[in-house]
């Protein structure tokens, strides 16, 4: 044994060598998958687990480089290796462990929550108080040599930061392995558990064994006496132990490894779910598609008239155009209409009016369409979404179309009979159909009015599609103007930039240079001319800087990247209030959080839009910027009590052209993110832009 024992002494320097390889192999892997996106919550505290490995290690090469120092084997500056330096990385990298305990252990029993990391360093910080305070004291009772106190802080640094630190790491290990367990992943729990029980061994019976020193118990239970009761150096049985810690960590972080394609079989499984589903509703609507194809492939064959209406309908989208030719055809079409009114509505909040008529002209007594007749008899059918008759201007309370034989006929009362049918419903783009039955019609067939029923339901679905079609290439136009003004404003914003770089900073660099070249050719002649030069080339390349900065944050401020949304406008806010004068207050609503980085900045730029605007156009005395945060949505609201104004005349003028590109690109940009934007205003009462978007927290 003695024979052993001396072996390991003469080649301590390679154990030292394998020792800190141990721990700086561990913290570096535990450092690289620290940053792997993850639900453990071993994840959020394996940080300070990875500067302990890292730092420990380092420790025990300082030790390998004394050794060689010492040997004269490497040439390493002295001040280096100070045995200061060692003591000072060993307690720091057990304090390093003992945030990692506490951390692992508060997040195992509660939800991560502001007071977690405080509490850990405040017990890490208290625990390296105490052993400052015990070094102090050390030092005023005994006075040691440097020598002795240097031995003394070693084992004193074991004793208070590095057996404690070891038994809550090992506790919280133990925690964390039965989160594993139930997550049906045994082997990282016992990978954990073992791992736990070789930095218990490592961190108490390890650490027990100090270097000799004049301290109790170190002056008694030291290396020397381990190497005396088990014949091999305290160290090689720390190496063991940390190469053991080593192995089970890191097969342990396979853990995070399994998670990801744990997830990625759910996605998947999401995905072909989804495809099912998708799969099913488009054999539904092929289904239902061929269904509704057989059934007008029927009415076309039994209704030729219906037939020739839907080719005239398909044959334009322009609105106006298409009511026309369907009222001209379906007086020409059925011999026993002579007039024919088309009265709609775009809006429910609008009234109804007449858009086009036909069959008036060829009237002999009378050519004025019965217009206001027909709005009333329209109104009645929008409410009971029924057909409706008018008899010489009164209401008839009898049902038209009535469940039976296609032959059967319905008695008509004598007089000026006006039928109307209902186009839309009150939701929506509606309105009626509106006929004039010759004065000899007494008589009509059920197949009639199923075939005029027929007629208002192509000429509702015609209507439609014209409708949407006209918003959609408004639409168009409007983005094509928008993205128009956008490139516009792009070009200007780089003609600015060119300017202020080539007036302010290329400017100031060209003096510069010119002033260093002067300097330069004065610091041999006239030292105190080429300091003062110096001075003001000083001067200018900091206003040069500061210009240059002033420049960045104009184009995107670096709160907004750093430390998110709400900052960066309570930073804007005020920038705000500086520049205008204008009292600005600013309101959050809800617990701060950060959101997906292209929510955030089309945020921040609608409440730059709206302040710009309010700067511009509001002379307001006060402006709001409210912003709040629930569970899946963000709202911001930008309110001042300016001059205001009245939304549809400025969105909107009755020539169609369009204005306000800043308020359309705002509701552009919220748009492309599934939000809504509102603009209220009123002409002296202010204006108030209301954004909500759904988020996802991140």
């Amino acid at each position: 044994m003695q024979a052993l024992s001396t072996f390991f002494e003469n080649n301590l320097t390679l154990i030292y060598f394998f020792y800190g390889l141990a721990f700086f192999c561990m913290g570096l892997l535990v450092w690289i998958e620290s940053g792997r996106a993850s639900s453990f919550r071993l994840a959020r505290a394996m940080g300070p687990l990875a500067g302990f490995g890292l730092v420990h290690g380092l420790h025990e090469w300082f030790e390998m480089f004394q050794r060689l120092g010492a040997a004269g084997a490497a040439n390493i500056p002295a001040w280096l290796l100070l045995d200061e330096v060692r003591v000072a990385h060993l307690a720091f990298s057990f304090a390093l462990l003992v945030i990692f305990g506490i951390r692992l252990i508060y997040l195992s029993r509660r939800d991560e929550s502001r007071y977690e990391k405080l509490f850990a360093y405040l017990a890490a910080g208290g625990l390296l108080g105490i052993w400052g305070l015990s070094l102090l004291l050390t030092n005023w009772i005994y006075q040691p040599a440097p020598d002795e106190f240097i031995a003394a802080g070693d084992a004193l640094s074991r004793y208070i930061l590095g057996i404690p630190g070891a038994v809550l790491a090992s506790w919280a290990i133990i925690l964390e392995q039965r989160t594993f367990r139930r997550l049906e992943m045994p082997d990282t729990g016992r990978d954990l558990l073992r791992a736990a029980l070789a930095l218990f061994i490592y961190g108490v019976f390890g650490q027990a064994f100090p270097k000799a020193s004049f301290l109790f118990p170190a002056n008694v239970v030291n290396a020397t006496l381990f190497a005396e009761l088990f014949g091999i150096p305290v160290q090689l049985f720390r190496l063991m132990m940390a190469a053991l810690m080593a192995i089970f960590i890191v097969r342990a972080l396979r853990a995070f490894e399994i998670e990801r394609q744990r997830n990625l079989a759910k996605a998947n499984e999401a995905r072909l779910v989804a495809q099912e589903e998708a799969l099913a509703i488009q054999t539904q609507s092929k289904r239902e598609t061929d269904k509704l194809n057989a059934e007008l492939q029927t009415a076309v064959h039994d209704l030729t008239l219906l037939f020739d209406l839907s080719r005239t309908l398909a044959a334009t989208l322009n609105r106006q155009e298409l009511l026309n030719q369907a009222a001209s055809q379906i007086c020409r079409s059925l011999p026993y209409v002579q007039t024919s009114l088309i009265i709609l509505r775009n809006r429910p909040d609008e009234p109804l009016r007449c858009q086009t008529h036909a069959g008036y002209d060829q009237l002999p007594y009378r050519g004025t369409p019965a217009c206001h007749e027909g709005q009333v008899l329209v109104a009645q059918t929008l409410q009971s979404t029924q057909p409706a008759i008018y008899v010489d201007g009164h209401p008839v309370g009898m049902p038209l179309v009535q469940n039976g034989q296609a032959e059967a006929e319905v008695r008509l009362p004598m007089g000026n009979c006006l039928l109307g049918f209902p186009l839309g419903d009150i939701n929506s783009v509606c309105g009626g159909l509106v006929l004039g039955l010759q004065p000899e019609m007494t008589l009509l067939r059920q197949r009639d009015l199923y075939l005029l029923e027929a007629i208002a339901s192509q000429l509702t679905i015609a209507i439609e599609n014209a409708t949407r079609y006209g918003e959609s290439q408004a639409r168009e136009t409007l983005r094509g103007e928008l993205l128009h003004q956008v490139v516009s404003a792009q070009e200007r914003e780089r003609q600015r930039i060119a300017r202020e770089l080539h007036d302010g900073t290329g400017q100031a660099l060209t003096a510069l240079g010119l002033g260093f070249a002067a300097a330069s050719e004065n610091v041999q002649h006239d030292q105190a001319l080429a300091a003062a030069q110096l001075s003001e080339l000083k001067t200018m390349s900091t206003q040069a800087l500061q210009d240059l900065r002033d420049l960045i944050r104009d184009l995107r401020p670096s709160l907004l990247d750093d430390l998110g949304l709400v900052p960066a406008l309570q930073s804007q806010v005020q920038l705000f209030a500086e520049r205008t004068g204008v009292q600005t207050d600013f309101v959050l609503n809800g617990r701060r959080q950060r959101v997906q980085p292209e929510i955030e900045t089309i945020v921040f730029r609608i409440a730059q839009e709206a302040l710009t605007n309010v700067a511009k156009h509001a002379h307001a005395q006060r402006v709001t910027v409210e912003i709040g945060f629930t569970d899946n949505l963000l709202d911001l609201a930008v309110r001042d009590d300016g001059w205001g104004f009245e939304p549809k005349t400025v969105f909107e003028a009755p020539d169609g052209s369009r204005q306000m590109w800043g308020l359309l690109g705002m509701q552009e940009r919220v748009a492309l993110v599934g939000g809504s934007c509102v603009v209220h205003s009123q002409p002296g009462r202010g204006t108030a832009v209301q954004v909500s978007i759904p988020i996802t927290a991140v």
